[in-house]
């Protein structure tokens, strides 16, 4: 069967000019009170141990 082939190509016109995203104002930290994470967050640490054969044995927990 015959068949006929199209290529278009969609290319944006004045996208990066009349974009409404480029209005968004940027956040304000001091309003928002956000923090970074890493600066609240410490999760504890807990030292392994490893044997003569290769194996690690870490401190044994009730979980």
């Amino acid at each position: 069967m015959p068949c006929e082939i199209l290529k278009i190509h969609m290319k944006p016109v004045n996208f990066f000019d009349k974009n409404p995203a480029l209005d968004v104002p940027p956040s304000e930290q001091s309003f928002n009170k956000s923090t970074l994470m890493s600066e609240q967050h410490h999760q504890p640490s807990v030292e392994a141990t490893v044997g003569q054969d290769g194996a690690c044995c870490a401190p044994k927990t009730k979980l």
